[in-house]
This record gives C-alpha cells, sequence and structure tokens, in this order.
C-alpha cells in the first residue's frame, strides 16, 4: 500500500511523533537528557522549525513545531532521529540499529481548541502512562517549566544552554547499560568538559502557536496559559484517584531514571497513522478533501515528471528526486 503524501504548510503548527520500533532506549537520566537537549540545540542551529512545546519519552516524544518551509521540517526530524540512533547505537556498543518505526507521524492541528486540547494531552503523557504522578515529577527533559515561566507573549522565548557532543566522541556504557547515580552524574559531567562538545542555545517558544490564530493579546495568552495548566492538574488528579481504587501505583522519577538504555519493550499495537487533528466536524472534512485533491494533483505531476515535462507542483509538497537530464520542476 502506497504511504500517503505528506503536504506541510508554512504558518502551520504541527505535531510530529516519533517511535521507537521497540525497547525503551533512553531512560531520563541526567545524561540522557543532557544528550537529547544537545541533540535538540544542535538540530534547530539554524531555525529548521519554530520549536514550541514538546515532551521526550522513553518509546517516543511529542513536538509542537512551526516550519519555516516543508523541507526544513522534513530535515528536522530527519536529522533529530539519526541523532539518536546514532548515539544510542554507540552507548551501547551496537555494531547497527534500526530504532525507529517506519517515518514519525507529522501531523497538522487545525485550530485553536485543537491545540489546547493536544498541549494537555502532551502534558499528561508521563501520568498517563504511569511514570509519575505528575509532570512536575518528570526526570524527563520537556518544555513544561519554560511553559510554565515564560512571559506570555507570541515572541517570548525560553533559552536553555545545552552541550552537544559528536557521536565520535561517545563513550560505551557499563555492561548491562544501566548508570548508577553517581556514575550518571560523572558521565554527563564528562561529556560536557570534552573539547569536543559544542554548546547552543536551545531555543523555545512555547506561545509562539497562539500567532497563527490571532492570539498576540498577553492577557488573553496568560488566561490560555492557566486553562491548560488547571486542565493537567486536574486531570493528573483524577489519574491518582483511578490507581488509587485500583491498587496501582506509579514507576517514579527514580526508578525511571535507573531503567536500562534500550531497555526491552514491545510496544502496543500500532495506532492509525492521521495527518489532522481537527474537532470541527464541518471543517474537518474540508480539510481532508483539500488533501486528497493535492495529492491528486501531486500524482499527476510525478507522472509528468517521468515523462520529462515541466512542472509547478502543489504549495507544500515534497518534489521526488530525478535524474539530472529530466526536466527540474518548480513549485507555484
Amino acid at each position: 500500500m502506497p504511504r500517503q503524501i505528506r503536504i506541510i504548510y508554512e504558518n502551520t503548527l504541527y505535531e510530529i511523533v516519533p517511535r521507537a520500533r521497540e525497547g525503551l532506549p533512553l531512560p531520563p537520566t541526567e545524561t540522557s537528557n543532557q544528550l537529547l537537549a544537545g541533540i535538540l540545540a544542535r538540530t534547530q542551529r539554524d531555525d529548521k522549525v519554530t520549536l514550541c512545546n514538546f515532551v521526550e519519552m522513553n518509546s517516543h516524544s511529542h513536538q509542537h513545531v512551526i516550519p519555516t518551509d516543508p523541507y526544513k521540517l522534513t530535515k528536522f526530524y530527519m536529522e533529530y532521529q539519526k541523532k539518536i540512533t546514532d548515539s544510542v547505537r554507540k552507548l551501547t556498543k551496537l555494531k547497527s540499529l534500526q530504532l525507529w518505526e517506519d517515518r514519525p507521524s507529522v501531523i497538522k492541528v487545525a485550530q485553536l481548541e485543537d491545540v489546547i486540547k493536544r498541549i494537555i494531552y502532551l502534558f499528561l503523557n508521563p501520568a498517563k502512562a504511569g511514570l509519575v504522578e505528575s509532570i512536575d515529577q518528570y526526570p524527563g527533559l520537556s518544555s513544561w517549566q519554560a511553559f510554565k515561566t515564560c512571559e506570555p507573549s507570541v515572541d517570548a522565548k525560553y533559552i536553555r544552554k545545552a552541550n552537544w557532543t559528536p557521536v565520535s566522541a561517545l563513550e560505551a556504557l557499563p555492561d548491562g547499560n544501566k548508570l548508577s547515580p553517581f556514575a550518571d552524574q560523572v558521565m554527563a559531567k564528562h561529556l560536557r568538559e570534552k573539547k569536543c562538545t559544542i554548546e547552543y542555545d536551545l531555543v523555545i517558544q512555547p506561545f509562539a502557536w497562539l500567532k497563527i490564530y490571532g492570539i498576540t493579546n498577553p492577557k488573553e495568552i496568560e488566561a490560555i496559559r492557566q486553562r491548560i495548566i488547571t486542565s493537567v492538574y486536574e486531570e493528573e488528579a483524577t489519574l491518582a484517584k483511578k490507581r488509587q481504587e485500583d491498587e496501582l501505583s506509579v514507576i517514579g522519577a527514580e526508578k525511571l531514571k535507573r531503567q536500562q538504555y534500550l531497555r526491552p519493550h514491545t510496544p502496543k499495537k500500532k495506532e492509525r497513522r492521521i495527518f489532522v487533528i481537527c474537532a470541527d466536524n464541518e471543517l474537518r472534512p474540508k480539510i481532508i478533501a483539500d488533501h486528497k485533491e493535492t495529492a491528486r494533483k501531486h500524482k499527476k505531476c510525478s507522472e509528468n515528471l517521468r515523462n520529462g515535462i515541466p512542472q509547478e507542483w502543489p504549495p507544500g509538497t515534497f518534489i521526488p528526486w530525478v535524474p539530472p537530464k529530466i526536466c527540474r520542476p518548480t513549485h507555484t
């Protein structure tokens, strides 16, 4: 079955969700967080996307981004995934590693209410997965602190220093692929102090997405922030009550940090791939119909391209590679 074509537009919020094929690659240790922050900052060094909000889980991540153009978004997630794969392979002494499922989900989030619900879902992930009671306790990398403390402005930037260490300079983990608390601190410090390690700014813009939906007033932004924070805490309390009734407990931050790198884990059944999140029952069919029409035009352009006919490609689509002698395409 052919893959659904990917159509990416500027000034649009997308949720990127890469998932590991199997296993849990990176427990939320200090070393892992340092590597992930460095990879994100290094990947984002040339402003491929505006990074708004994210939560890095052990088996997958959720990232809300605004692309500057379609090709840069693709380069962002491809570079991000490759750097993580190479790092995990080096840490675990594997000769080869196929870490990710096919390609990540890239989902357009259509309307303001859709984004608000997705951000709540994003920050609820650790509690919903039974890792910790609250996102406040989650030891993994996320934009939660940036979201809670950043100035309520669409232009506000939360900048944290990140250290990127080239894969060639990474050292293998101890036998068993686990780090004790002391070994974790030592390894993270050692990586930071390597001569080849480069410091980058990891730039997070928690409210940049609101500009897309016409909201720039600080009071409105603050109201939306408080609504999201309140909803997250209320949902966490509901989840905690349900666990108590079922006599279940969370794993806890300390146990999470002591887990094995690439710990064996069978993921849940693959979810159906979607390309848009839209709760509006009138707008959603229109978005889907527009997508299908653009896909039809793209297919026609691809057929013409194989015959050497110059093309004007639909905006937001990706031009297939062709041998140099074939007519080069252009976008409208």
